[in-house]
């Protein structure tokens, strides 16, 4: 019985979360009922002057009412403060422990005027106390102890006061008093039950909100995080520029927009796998990070190999290109894994908002050709998008519009080079070269047109009309030579796309076995895995595939070998040195003797004077491809050279 009153009476310290609602009510509530102790408090003193001692209607009302302006003073100080837990349950405790001496005063002090006043003023000092009791215990309700211990403390002693006066009135009223209390007390206790609920539910409801606002930020999180560096991603990389485009806009200030590839990880990935890639994206990732750190900049990972970076210091386009070439530098260092480690370099092309472009599509759209151009004229190096890119897009844009609506049957058309076998001395095959006059655009260079039919989707209808074209000239040559097409990395990755250029081959009569399938090792190395499926299918129709431009890309043996492939064709800029840079011609050799040893042909590009030739056949080449030997000719001079030639070997024969 004696424990479950103490436990009634006792403030649990541990309910923490409850003990602050407890103060933070009480801190409004106490100075309202000091307020109206004190207008009782009054009242009840003014009344009495004169006919009861200035103890009772003075001195005592001064001493009361300055010390409860001074705990009305501390509560309302302490809205506006901070409390730790601790100081919040020694405030509602010394509350708890104040309300028995205090109550005491309160109602003895009431009581004790009946002696001096006559009717009415010994039915105020009864109101008095009852209506300071009830107001008390209703002001502490939060505060359950406090609260019956206001009701245990005054109620009995005032009835006892009332009791031993021996009228009945008084006697009356105190057991009415008594009453009232007894059920006061009840309510008290469930209101006070019912505020410790609503607030253990409220605390409830903040853990499940806090709960559901850490799930949304973790989806958050993960929805705009790149998993495996721990970057923004492309999603939060695009947000970003449209924040940053609002901001600068307003306050005419700017920033730069940087897209970084990695070249030649992707043959990082096919030689060591993709741990080993996965390890080189995470390096760069802090390389990066480092590299700009100081530079008030993003670093976001978009896709694979490709970067994203958001620089907004205010620096010069000089002061950026040092900071991204800094970059460039730190990714050319070699990369450690497990398996071994790989030497990479960086490409990154810039753009400047608003000298650039004024939109986050247009920003992107214009770093992003910044890149491209880089990796085709500045490779591993920044580039910042300029007027002359303005102008090469507004091209290109033409360029893709006009073949988008170009009659290709009419307008595209196919020229020929030759390849000159040293050892016969006479041409092996000839090598499909694409040609487009736009009755608007004029000519265009193919290296121009193919690209931008690779980007807009047009390739493979493009693909289509020049081999139709090509394969019918074809079928006019003799028949020892050989038609060299070059494949698309869209046509190599494209399912069906080799299979309709065989069909065509085969309809227009066309030996399989007379073809060569040209590609680059940037188009197997675009998806291995897939173009390696769609090279089987042409080794098994019975052509035959060479690697162009061989020596321009991730020359690795490791997939070479790997390769059904049939030539390599060295690219033309080995030849462009040959004659100055020894390094060149130990590259050429290298390759010559890789060819021998894997039993491949091997075709030099690019071979335009005697003394190249002379080099090249000293170095033991098979066959060369260049203008010392023929520019590409059109359909009929082709047939028109092809017919000297073998006229002439007839001549050589007979004679």
């Amino acid at each position: 019985m004696l424990s479950n009153l103490r436990s009634f009476l006792t403030l649990d310290p541990e309910h923490v979360e409850v003990n602050r609602a407890r103060y933070v009510a009480l801190s409004k509530q106490i100075p309202l009922m000091y307020s109206i102790l004190g207008i009782n408090l009054l009242g009840l003193s003014l009344t009495h002057l004169g006919a009861a001692p200035k103890l009772m209607t003075i001195h005592l009302p001064a001493v009361m009412l300055g010390f409860m302006t001074l705990r009305s003073i501390k509560y309302i100080r302490g809205r506006d403060r901070v409390l730790t837990d601790a100081q919040i349950f020694r405030s509602l405790r010394n509350t708890i422990l104040l309300v028995v001496p205090v109550g005491a005063i309160f109602g003895v002090w009431g009581i004790f005027f009946l002696p001096y006043g006559n009717t009415g003023q010994n039915a105020q000092a009864i109101f008095f106390n009852a209506v300071s009791v009830s107001a008390c215990a209703f002001c502490l309700v939060h505060l359950r102890q406090a609260s019956i211990l206001v009701l245990a403390t005054v109620t009995p002693l005032t009835c006892i006061l009332l009791f031993s006066q021996g009228s009945f009135a008084y006697s009356s009223v105190a057991f009415n008093l008594l009453l009232v209390s007894i059920v006061l007390g009840h309510i008290l206790i469930n209101l006070e039950r019912d505020f410790v609920q609503m607030v253990e539910q409220e605390i409830e409801h903040g853990r499940q909100r806090d709960k559901l606002q850490a799930l949304s930020e973790e989806n958050y999180r993960l929805a705009n995080t790149d998993s495996l560096t721990a970057l923004p991603n492309r999603r939060q990389f695009l947000f970003e520029i449209d924040e940053l485009v609002e901001e600068c806009r307003e306050k005419d200030r700017t920033f730069v927009v940087a897209l970084l590839d990695l070249d030649g990880f992707k043959a990082v990935n096919d030689v060591f796998g993709h741990p080993a890639g996965d390890a080189v994206l995470i390096e760069t990732a802090n390389r990066l990070n480092a590299a700009f750190a100081d530079h008030d900049a993003t670093v976001a990972r978009l896709a694979g190999d490709e970067f994203g970076l958001l620089i907004r210091s205010q620096l010069s386009d000089e002061e950026v290109t040092a900071i991204a070439r800094r970059a460039c530098e730190a990714l050319r260092q070699p990369f450690e894994f497990d398996d071994g480690s790989a030497n990479l370099s960086a490409t990154i092309g810039l753009a400047r908002f608003p000298h650039s472009a004024d939109t986050r599509s247009h920003l992107f759209d214009r770093a992003d050709y910044a890149l491209y151009f880089a990796k085709h004229h500045n490779k591993s190096e920044p580039v910042f998008f300029s007027q002359e890119h303005e102008r090469l897009v507004f091209e290109n844009s033409a360029i893709e519009q006009g073949l988008r609506h170009a009659d290709l049957e009419k307008e595209m058309s196919v020229e020929f080079q030759p390849v000159l076998d040293l050892h016969q001395g006479h041409t092996s095959g000839l090598e499909a070269l694409a040609r487009w006059y736009s009755p608007t655009l004029g000519n265009v260079r193919p290296d121009r047109f193919i690209q931008i039919a690779e980007n807009a989707g047009i390739i493979g209808r493009l693909s289509e009309v020049l081999f139709r074209k090509a394969v019918t000239e074809a079928c006019q040559w003799p028949g020892d030579l050989t038609l060299s097409f070059n494949l698309s990395a869209v046509s190599l990755n494209t399912p069906g796309a080799v299979s309709r250029l065989l069909s065509i081959a085969r309809k227009a009569g066309f030996p399989v076995s007379r073809l060569v399938f040209e590609i680059t090792e940037s188009a197997v190395l675009k998806d291995f895995e897939s173009a390696l499926d769609v090279l089987e299918e042409i080794k098994a129709a019975g052509a035959r595939i060479a690697i162009d431009d061989f020596g321009t890309g991730f020359s690795s043996l490791a997939y070479v070998h790997r390769l059904p492939i049939d030539a390599l064709k060295v690219d033309r800029s080995f030849v462009r040195d040959l004659t100055h840079n020894q390094k060149s011609a130990n590259v050429l050799r290298s390759i010559l003797d890789l060819c021998e040893n894997m039993g491949l042909s091997c075709v030099v590009e690019g071979v335009e004077t005697q003394e190249q030739f002379d080099l090249i056949s000293d170095l033991g080449a098979g066959q060369i491809q260049g203008f010392y030997y023929s520019k590409p000719l059109s359909g009929g001079d082709t047939h028109m050279v092809l017919q000297i030639e073998f006229h002439d070997q007839l001549m050589s024969l007979a004679s």
